[in-house]
């Protein structure tokens, strides 16, 4: 057999090796099983065994690697590159291997981001599949809404993606989004919620990434996802009417908005001198909204806080964080019961080759 045929398995046995010890015994044995496995599949189509009998036995043995070859055929199908999909394989033999979870299901949510995203090229697929998986595991989120958070915040954040390398950037937006879920004690699927319902509206004031995340993370303490992006979206709609009617400026010199903190201090020192009641009538007459008016009274009892949780993930450039917390949740029976899966997807990856024309003459004869 061609060595290229053994990369896969010989990858994988590598990975399972951090988990099981004894696999690294069973690399000696591989080359020989190869040999007796096309000998006795030769047999088969020779009459050995029954050729039902032979394909049911030939199917189930190879299942694994079967299902795996779909799900690769699938992405494929959107113009993936063969490149590009050897890359994904191994990223999911080695996800699966690190952390629990099937193969064949990660190249399945590769299929979602390609179609969300498009033009995916090299390892970027792999990237973004492997930093949606990641943070789904460690904030205990489905793959789905993870995924279709990712295809989000691309949409929304696609220049700064761009510019800094797509790869680059989706591994700090799973570390980003992991670090505020941990800070304030929300969920990846309620920062999805958030992202989702707050669109771009912020991104085109000029606000960053990292300030986003921290305003919608903070209000999450005491409200859902999208509930916190309906109140910044009535902030940021009421921003530029609120600055004319108090005659303060909430936008710098190059049209973007100054940052949360120093509008907040703008806003303390024009109302800072009223009682509750006549602020929030000064609030209200300026933004126009009660939304905007509770964001503003919630976020202006800590800003000091806020300003903290803005420079510390804007300090975030990895999914470190993601990885740990994905880690953390991992169960080592199911790390153990895939990884072993993995060695047969591997090994059916590498006799298929040999097999599947076997399969079509079975197939003919009957």
């Amino acid at each position: 057999m061609p060595a290229d045929a053994l990369k896969p398995l010989m990858f994988t046995v590598g990975l399972v090796d951090k988990i099981t010890g004894p696999a690294q015994k069973a690399t000696k044995s591989f080359d020989g099983l190869i040999t007796t496995a096309k000998s006795g599949f030769r047999d088969m189509a020779a009459g050995a065994i029954g050729l039902a009998g032979t394909g049911a036995l030939i199917y189930q043995s190879l299942t694994p690697a079967i299902e795996m070859n779909r799900a690769l055929g699938e992405v494929k199908s959107l113009g993936v590159q063969e490149e590009a999909l050897e890359q994904l394989n191994n990223a999911a033999l080695e996800f699966s291997a690190n952390y629990g979870s099937a193969a064949d299901e990660f190249v399945r949510a590769s299929y979602d981001i390609q179609s969300a995203i498009g033009g995916l090229s090299g390892d970027e697929l792999s990237a973004f599949t492997t930093a949606s998986g990641v943070l789904a595991k460690g904030t205990k989120s489905d793959v789905a809404t993870i995924t279709n958070y990712m295809g989000t915040m691309y949409g929304v954040f696609k220049n700064t993606a761009d510019e800094m390398g797509k790869s680059n950037w989706v591994e700090m937006v799973a570390g980003q989004t992991a670090t505020a879920v941990q800070m304030f004690k929300t969920t990846g699927s309620e920062m999805a919620s958030a992202f989702g319902s707050i669109g771009a509206s912020a991104t085109a004031m000029g606000i960053d990434m990292s300030e986003q995340i921290a305003v919608l993370g903070t209000l999450q303490a005491t409200m859902s996802g999208s509930e916190a992006a309906t109140k910044y979206n009535a902030f940021i709609g009421g921003a530029v009417s609120a600055q004319d009617k108090l005659g303060v400026s909430f936008f710098d010199a190059t049209g973007n908005m100054k940052s949360m903190t120093d509008v907040l201090g703008i806003l303390q020192g024009e109302i800072g001198h009223l009682d509750k009641a006549a602020q929030y009538t000064s609030l209200k007459d300026a933004f126009g909204s009660d939304e905007a008016v509770k964001l503003i009274q919630l976020l202006m009892t800590d800003t000091e806080g806020l300003a903290g949780s803005i420079t510390q993930l804007g300090e975030v450039q990895s999914m470190e964080q993601a990885a740990a917390m994905a880690e953390a949740m991992t169960d080592p029976w199911m790390q153990l019961a895939e990884g072993m899966n993995a060695v047969r997807i591997a090994i059916g990856q590498a006799l298929l080759p040999v097999i599947n024309p076997l399969i079509d003459t079975m197939a003919t004869a009957s």
